[in-house]
């Protein structure tokens, strides 16, 4: 294809605060975006990971119209502040560009089977958007991650099955990655990105080969990683022109119900 047509379903806008990274401003995600054919993204704000909602849906809104709308973004909802939240991401439901929220069990240390993750669950189904959540293997290194296992997603999912629910990064490594497979077999409306630097042998062939091919979402975690890192498992793996472009392109479209 001659013009842009991949979307990269899990970027990042605003500035991280706890490591560094670039903080793009509208131009230079187009700029990318165009230079790797790349004709839409998602994004969550970190700083609304950090601090909530409200912080960062401003910023989100501003770059979704300085990119005509080709950058899309997600609210973020913290158990934490529930209810602040909740009162900025009605406001933004309401405005074009807005389609869906990001929930991070690890950074909040909130389990994601608790009561107060039943607020995000509720808004996404009442107003027919996505869940998108990180999602990660259990880790020595980061006793924190044990939060975001994708077993502890099922009374959720369980308790709202028609729900757009995203395991982003596929669940990590290992058992992570083991649990977000099953997962995605068993529940209709469960896909796995896999942004994130999950580095191994013939990664996307694997996971092909173990999931349905509508399931899986190519994202990059932008500005973190650069996107060719994850773009290149696609475009090298010898895989059909069908399977990419679902990967690339149209399982991103069901999931986020993209209306572009």
């Amino acid at each position: 294809m001659k013009e842009p047509f991949i979307v990269d379903a899990h970027m990042h806008t605003g500035a991280s605060c706890m490591y560094y990274a670039e903080k793009p401003d509208a131009g230079r995600y187009l700029e990318l975006m165009d230079r790797l054919s790349i004709k839409y993204a998602i994004c969550s704000d970190m700083l609304s990971i950090m601090k909530g909602s409200r912080y960062g849906l401003e910023e989100a809104e501003r770059i979704y119209d300085k990119s005509a709308g080709r950058i899309f973004y997600l609210g973020v909802f913290n158990p934490k502040a529930g209810t602040e939240c909740l009162q900025a991401l009605e406001k933004a439901a309401a405005k074009p560009g807005f389609v869906g929220l990001k929930i991070h069990p690890s950074l909040h240390q909130t389990a994601p089977e608790s009561d107060a993750y039943e607020p995000a669950w509720r808004f996404v189904r009442d107003h027919d958007l996505t869940l998108l959540t990180h999602s990660w293997s259990v880790s020595s290194y980061n006793p924190l991650q044990a939060y975001s296992t994708p077993e502890r997603f099922r009374h959720y999912a369980d308790k709202y099955p028609g729900i757009r629910f995203v395991l982003g990064h596929a669940g990590g490594r290992g058992s992570g990655r083991a649990q977000a497979v099953k997962m995605a077999n068993e529940y209709p409306h469960v896909y796995l990105d896999f942004a994130g630097d999950i580095f191994c042998f013939q990664y996307l062939e694997t996971m092909l080969n173990s999931i349905p091919h509508d399931k899986l979402i190519f994202g990059s975690d932008y500005p973190m990683l650069d996107p060719r890192a994850n773009l290149s498992r696609v475009l090298l793996s010898g895989i059909d022109e069908k399977t990419a472009g679902q990967v690339l392109r149209d399982n991103a479209f069901a999931a986020y119900k993209l209306d572009a």
